[in-house]
């Protein structure tokens, strides 16, 4: 049984080291499904205006990079390009000087499965647009191809362009460029483009007359085969004057059709701070159009709205009021969601229902939906201070990233794809690029391990505990009925049937011989000796003046019987502690053992000394000497008496019970040749516990 218990624990013990080893490479982020974490050593500075961002130009499953810088002295752009294992490529130059704030676009216009990349540049009052050909150095698809005219004293950071996509517009099967472009601080530009790359014809829609913010959203909303334009505006203190007289105080809710034009009549919202959002609406009825209009201002109303295809209202709801970020560009379009500074994350569905509330800790400074690991589902990436939230699609399974640096600024996005590693997220914000590693745990399946192990682990120990209890109920059982049995032993042995009818027999004898004063006496002796092994039978101790007088009783008892064929004395030091608890007969098996084996058992005389000391008032020694036979106790079994054998069971069954132990140690004086007797030396200490 011990031997099982001892297998069982090892088995416990092996699988809490698994689970440890196991914890401790997980870091605990072992039941995270999805990891993500800063790469160490890419926090990379940029200079003004500089860009990095990562294509997959050639679509074999690993992105180039493309660095966007400028020349230090003249501003002059320059485009670097890298392969996928970071080696220089090629290089173009642009004319003019950097845009500072634009959205790079890239996309496979012809369908050749090469993507193209393109960017801008700003030659002294115009916006130009550039194709850049990956084939070759300093080749351009088209260069210079000029977007719009800005004002002389526009200063270069309050111009920005955002990217829409690309799509075919016209149904010819090359794909157009929509972006929007727009100034902070002046009247225009301030409105949307479609740049046609196959016949290098671009188009501009009317000025808007309103702030654009964020980035143009495509949907065919009309199912013709050709997406409408969704568009987000702002009104805020430095908006346009409307026809010089009066500054605007609206925002509005634009849609525009493929060709530009207004698809229905834009929605004005009045405000003299506010941002609307519009964006594509699809169910089961049919596809709508969505508003979400807020104030930026505590003390008006958001709105939430519901639009026909025709620019009818079919609903409205008020939210609270409370600072929202305009809905992201992403695929899917069957749920609205509005995130307040606050960290607050609102789910409302096609209906205008709100049907999910989600906080995070820290305020929202930006909201992207980016598939990072490429599995064609849309992650919901969110910019906080310091940090990045990343959640699934169905807004599961958060994972958050620490980035020291990380600002209000607006943050530039771009998915480096590697074939054989996983996915990394290039994040640019202000003069940082940081890389950022996000990808299914695949570790994950452990989580079943450690669960089974940890129900492994708990049934081993409740197992092993019920063992123990088990045992220590049969212990506790085996040890009862030891200790019963050395009682009755104990009784027995005292109760020797030789002995007791050979002292019946002598007090006959002295009666018969009519000498009634010693069988008078001597039948006294044997009362109290009876008395005195009967009494108390449960006990095993009593005090030493008690196990004294048993054993005189016992020796006067046998000096009737045995008369000068033994003598015997005692002597106790002063200094002992008569009431000091001894083993019940310690005494007396071993001068009983002295007695019968080793004076009885000869032909001539012999003594018996029994010495009590204090050893010191750390206990009591005894010491019970004889100059009988020599026993051979070393070697011989045979020279024990039962009594003698029994207590030394009874002390060693006691002594596991104590920190301090009864020691018994009996020699032979003497030789076998030149006998002396024999010697039992007892040692008990002062403090011993005869209680189970």
């Amino acid at each position: 049984m011990i031997k099982q218990l001892f297998k069982n624990w090892i088995w416990t013990i092996v699988v809490v080291l698994v689970g440890i080893t196991i914890g401790h490479f997980a870091q605990r982020r072992m039941f995270d499904k999805y990891l993500g974490s800063l790469m160490s050593d890419t926090n990379q500075l940029l200079a003004d205006g500089q860009k990095v961002y990562f294509v997959d130009v050639d679509k074999d499953g690993n992105s180039e990079e493309f660095i966007y810088y400028h020349i230090f002295d003249s501003r002059q752009p320059v485009i670097n390009q890298y392969s996928s294992s970071g080696a220089f490529e090629r290089v173009w130059y642009l004319e003019g000087e950097i845009v500072e704030n634009f959205d790079v676009f890239a996309g496979d216009y012809n369908n050749d499965s090469i993507s193209e990349v393109f960017v801008f540049s700003k030659i002294d009052n115009a916006i130009y647009l550039y194709g850049l050909d990956n084939s070759d150095e300093n080749k351009f698809v088209f260069e210079k191809q000029l977007v719009c005219e800005v004002p002389s004293n526009l200063e270069n950071r309050h111009l920005v362009i955002h990217s829409g996509g690309m799509t075919d517009l016209n149904k010819d099967g090359f794909k157009e460029l929509i972006f929007s472009v727009n100034s902070r601080f002046s009247a225009s530009p301030r409105a949307v483009f479609s740049f046609d790359i196959e016949n290098r014809q671009l188009t501009k829609a009317p000025e808007l007359g309103v702030q654009l913010v964020g980035s143009p959203i495509l949907y065919d909303i009309d199912a013709d085969g050709s997406p409408e334009i969704f568009l987000a505006t702002l009104n805020s203190t430095n908006q346009t004057w409307i026809g010089g007289k009066e500054k605007s105080r609206f925002s509005a809710a634009i849609v525009l059709r493929s060709n530009l034009s207004y698809y229905t009549v834009p929605l004005l919202f009045q405000s003299p701070m506010g941002v609307t959002s519009t964006f594509p609406l699809k169910n089961e009825k049919g596809t709508f159009i969505g508003i979400l209009s807020w104030p930026l201002r505590d003390n008006e109303q958001s709105k939430l709205m519901l639009l026909g295809t025709k620019g009818e209202i079919l609903k409205q709801v008020e939210l609270s009021n409370q600072n929202f970020v305009f809905d992201p560009i992403r695929s899917s379009w069957n749920h609205i969601l509005t995130f307040s500074r606050d960290g607050l994350i609102q789910v409302y569905n096609s209906e205008l229902e709100p049907v999910k509330n989600l906080k995070i800790d820290g305020a929202i400074n930006q909201v992207a939906f980016i598939d990072v690991d490429n599995d064609q589902n849309e992650e919901l990436v969110i910019v906080q201070t310091n940090r990045l939230v990343i959640y699934r699609r169905d807004f599961s399974n958060p994972v958050f990233i620490d980035i020291p640096g990380l600002s209000v600024q607006k943050t530039y996005f771009s998915v480096k794809m590697q074939q054989s590693n996983e996915n990394l997220l290039s994040v640019q914000n202000e003069n940082h690029q940081y890389l950022v590693s996000y990808s299914k745990n695949k570790w994950f399946w452990l989580r079943f391990i450690v669960v089974f192990g940890v129900a492994l682990l708990a049934y081993l120990i409740f197992w092993t505990l019920k063992k123990i209890q088990h045992m220590q109920v049969e212990r506790i059982k085996f040890d009862n009925e030891r200790f019963y049995k050395m009682q009755l032993d104990l009784i027995r042995n005292q109760l020797d049937p030789h002995f007791l009818f050979n002292a019946l027999n002598s007090i006959a004898f002295s009666i018969n011989k009519e000498d009634r004063k010693t069988a008078y006496s001597n039948l006294g002796l044997f009362s109290k000796f009876m008395r005195e092994a009967i009494v108390s039978i449960d006990e095993f101790s009593r005090t030493l003046e008690e196990e004294l007088d048993y054993v005189q009783n016992y020796l006067i008892l046998e000096k009737f019987r045995f008369k000068e064929k033994f003598s015997y004395d005692f002597m106790i030091s002063p200094g002992v502690n008569k009431s000091i608890k001894v083993p019940k007969l310690i005494i007396f098996s071993f001068t009983e053992s002295a007695l019968k084996k080793g004076i009885l058992s000869g032909v001539s005389t012999g003594k018996i000394s029994i010495t009590i000391d204090d050893a010191n008032k750390q206990g009591v020694y005894i010491s019970i000497t004889d100059d009988g036979m020599h026993r051979n106790l070393s070697n011989s079994k045979q020279a024990y008496s039962k009594n003698m054998v029994m207590m030394e069971q009874v002390v060693a069954y006691f002594n596991t019970f104590n920190t301090k132990h009864i020691s018994i140690q009996v020699l032979d004086n003497g030789t076998e040749l030149k006998p002396m007797g024999s010697k039992a030396e007892i040692f008990i200490p002062a403090e011993y516990n005869y209680q189970l």
